[in-house]
């Protein structure tokens, strides 16, 4: 038996010796360098790419099957001068006996100095269409397609082949992308990837670093990845566990400056159940802290999104500084340096919403819905509710304004005319024809223009250049409001529509408020149906049209005392002067209401009422908005001085009952009230009628005396008998 096993030990060691020689004489005497020209003829049947060996083949056979390639180019055959990929060295091989066992072990897999060129002519023909087998090779594809399939159940049948790499290094790539039609370029430059051994069901550790160059915007980024990736491909199912993704951004879209952000997290690729999972999310951008997890389903079809964001309170303004960004200046200088936010994510390959959302800025909490539902059209859509919001703390700041001339009661005394409406344009239109905007904010309380609005309910609609604010309500100066409004931005010039509603405001403080002249104050009602067109404070004057319907009750006007005009209209009429002042400053009243038709600009009124202590009074004119003027008339019915002492020369007597005693206003609106006087024409006339009354009174009392003298107890049938006569 010694012997035999020494033969036999002989034996095979011959056999290796020879099968060393065998192995030395092939990797010797066969030179691949000598086929180069068949490697790139098949090369041009077989893919269709024209391929460059600039260095030598080298080459291994055992223990490694290997081969090593330098100066490696491929470009399209039609046009073989533009390279489309270039390769300096590459390198891998293959241990041999494994593969009897159906296992593939793999050496360190080694690509240097790569270069690859994607382009996109100006035809939309991209410059790699073309690699591959074409129309002949696709049908012979076709026709064996059965054949493919029964290797595939046959390896199947057989068992999948046990595939092991020990590393793979990618040093010194660039990749570069340019689409002429849109004049974009892409670049992704000094890529060095490398891994630990490639085996399946075992983790492994990956690092990848490159820099991102886009042309438009002018934008670099270094890409910094770290992480342990492991695969499963029975299951189809990859997994990256502690990546930690560091991006270092500059270039246009921050202004110039270094942008840092950091993200960590677990990720999950399972295609067997068209998943993707990214879990135990940390990001790190400025000071901004972020934490949350997001699931993507049906990756083969319609993509949709789920998961949940945390952000800790941060300091907007200064994230915004860190991006390169500018914030427009603002009332308040500390605004948006709180903010934070929780939510639910929900979204698609085309759209992102925040539900559930709950977010607090500067300590104004709202919750409900917010994000974009169509990324493409920049379609927003929120729902939001809330406690207390301060608007004007995120205005522009107020300007330094001169002091009001108009101020005090009953306007201005001034007689200059007024600043003309400005033809500066006022809205930005084109802004507002490309809103897609569908909303609703819903708040308990809110600051606007200094006033304290509460509750306060606001929806609103822009979508194809049509803006509409469908809900604007609230309680503010002791009363209600509701106005809902529309701009037209697809016509030339704009059109814009009002409709509003007051109920039971208190009108001194809303002149107060946007310092207009105090021209009267009262609980104030008004309904108000308003159009016009332009994007100037002129042209929207100009062009206002539209009804007005208001009503004020117990209120006064103030700055004019009608009773002191009424009793001096009075006065003129008896011929004889006043003995004292009568009332006060202002001219209290119980009603006070009309309606107004505006055209163009032009606002008429017929049917002013007014209820004042002793005077009912009936107003008509005509307001010039366009010239900021008034011209309007009252007609007075008095009782004339009803107090304990009356003023002999503001008696009203029975002579004078149905009489209108005119007022007329005739000014500019800022003086409206101090531009009130008595009529004096209109007076005369009624003084000269008066006189008229007078003297046909005195001749009737004269007739009855003479009649009475003559006719005595018949006197009154005579008198009436020559009434009829007179028809007097």
């Amino acid at each position: 038996m010694k012997k035999l096993a020494k033969i036999i030990g002989l034996v095979v060691l011959a056999l290796v010796v020879l099968g060393v020689g065998v192995l030395f004489f092939l990797t010797r005497m066969f030179d691949p360098n000598d086929y180069k020209e068949q490697i790139r003829q098949a090369a041009r049947e077989q893919a269709n790419v024209e391929l460059t060996l600039g260095g030598d083949i080298g080459w291994s056979l055992f223990p490694w099957l290997g081969i090593e390639l330098k100066q490696v180019g491929l470009a399209p055959v039609e046009h073989p001068e533009k390279t489309l990929a270039s390769i300096g060295s590459m390198g891998l091989g293959v241990e041999v006996l494994p593969l009897l066992r159906k296992q593939l072990r793999m050496s360190d897999v080694i690509l240097d100095n790569i270069s690859l060129n994607l382009e996109i002519d100006e035809d939309g023909v991209a410059n790699w269409s073309s690699i591959g087998p074409q129309s002949e090779a696709d049908a012979g594809a076709q026709g064996n397609t059965g054949a493919s399939a029964e290797a595939e159940a046959e390896a199947e049948e057989h068992g999948r082949l046990d595939v092991a790499v020990e590393s793979v290094r990618i040093t010194n790539a660039d990749i570069s992308y340019t689409d002429r039609r849109t004049a974009q370029q892409v670049s992704l430059e000094d890529v060095n990837l490398t891994t630990g051994a490639l085996i399946e069901n075992e983790p492994f550790d990956v690092a990848f670093l490159g820099l991102l160059v886009t042309g438009q915007p002018a934008m670099r980024m270094r890409i910094d990845l770290n992480t342990v990736a492991s695969f499963d491909l029975d299951k189809e199912r990859y997994q990256l566990d502690g990546f930690d993704l560091k991006l270092d951004a500059s270039g246009d879209p921050f202004g110039g400056r270094a942008v840092n952000m950091q993200l960590q997290g677990d990720s999950v690729i399972d295609l067997q159940q068209q998943v993707a999972e990214l879990k135990q999310l940390r990001l790190s951008l400025a000071d901004l802290r972020a934490t949350g997890q997001l699931t993507v389903s049906q990756l083969d079809s319609e993509p949709q999104l789920a998961g949940v964001i945390n952000v800790a309170e941060f300091d907007a303004r200064a994230l915004a500084h860190a991006l390169g960004q500018s914030l427009p200046s603002m009332a308040q200088n500390n605004a948006l340096s709180k903010v934070a936010l929780n939510a639910e994510l929900a979204g698609s390959s085309n759209s992102l919403m925040l539900q559930n959302l709950k977010l607090i800025v500067d300590g104004t909490e709202l919750n409900g819905n917010l994000g974009l539902a169509d990324f493409e059209r920049q379609a927003l859509r929120f729902d939001l509710r809330g406690n207390s919001l301060n608007i004007d703390h995120y205005l522009p700041p107020p300007e330094d304004k001169p002091a009001a001339a108009a101020g005090g009661q009953g306007g201005s005394t001034s007689r200059q005319p007024p600043e003309a409406w400005s033809n500066d344009p006022v809205l930005p239109l084109e802004t507002l024809a490309g809103l897609n905007v569908i909303g609703s904010l819903d708040l308990q309380q809110v600051q606007l223009t200094g006033q304290t609005i509460s509750p306060f309910k606001a929806a609103v609609e822009a979508v194809d250049g049509n803006v509409r604010l469908t809900q604007f309500e609230g309680g503010v100066f002791g009363g209600q409001f509701a106005a809902t409004a529309a701009i037209n931005t697809t016509r030339s010039p704009a059109t814009l529509s009002l409709n509003g509603k007051l109920d039971d405001m208190d009108s001194l403080a809303l002149q107060r408020a946007y310092e207009m002249a105090e021209q009267f104050r009262g609980g104030l009602d008004l309904n108000m149906n308003l159009t016009t067109r332009g994007n100037s404070m002129r042209q929207w004057i100009n062009g206002l049209n539209g009804d007005v319907r208001f009503d004020v009750a117990d209120g006064a006007l103030l700055g004019v005392n009608l009773e002191q005009k009424l009793c001096q209209a009075i006065a003129l009429a008896n011929r004889k002067p006043l003995s004292a002042e009568h009332g006060g400053a202002d001219t209290p009243f119980t009603q006070l209401g009309g309606s107004f038709k505006i055209v163009n600009g032009n606002i008429n009124n017929r049917d002013l009422i007014a209820a004042l202590p002793g005077i009912a009074a009936k107003g008509n004119g005509d307001i010039n908005l366009p010239e900021q003027r008034l011209d309007y008339r009252l007609g007075l019915l008095l009782d004339g001085d009803k107090s304990d002492m009356p003023d002999p020369a503001c008696q009203v007597n029975e002579r004078y009952v149905g009489i209108e005693w005119p007022i007329r206003c005739d000014g500019y609106l800022h003086n409206a009230a101090k531009s009130c006087g008595v009529d004096t024409e209109g007076v005369t006339r009624i003084a000269g009628q008066l006189l008229r009354n007078e003297a046909e009174r005195k001749v009737q009392d004269k007739v009855g005396e003479k009649l009475e003298e003559e006719f005595g107890d018949k006197a009154p049938a005579v008198r009436d008998a020559l009434k009829g006569l007179f028809g007097r």
